[in-house]
């Protein structure tokens, strides 16, 4: 049976948060993230995963409340990865 559980990856430098995609709400130009804190201005690379599929974007930390999670804004906001981020989260 295919795994069709989303996961998401937070990469900051060298280290790496991992989401269950339940913890997220993820929209065509960013995404929240509950119980994740990193400063505002992070620069982030954000994989969704779901099966064998994988999507990276690139991303900035745009909001962090200390008791609920954080908010990424793509720098992308249309192309290739995001119509493939759509048909990732469509499936």
């Amino acid at each position: 049976m295919p795994d069709s559980h989303l996961w998401l990856k937070l990469r900051v430098g060298p280290k790496c948060i991992s989401v269950p995609g339940g913890n997220a709400l993820v929209g065509p130009t960013g995404l929240f993230v509950r119980e994740v804190r990193l400063p505002v201005g992070t620069a982030v690379v954000v994989q969704f995963l779901q099966g064998k599929a994988e999507v990276a974007l690139r991303g900035t930390v745009s909001t962090s409340y200390a008791d609920l999670g954080l908010s990424v804004e793509f720098k992308e906001k249309s192309g290739p990865a995001i119509e493939k981020l759509a048909a990732l989260l469509g499936a």
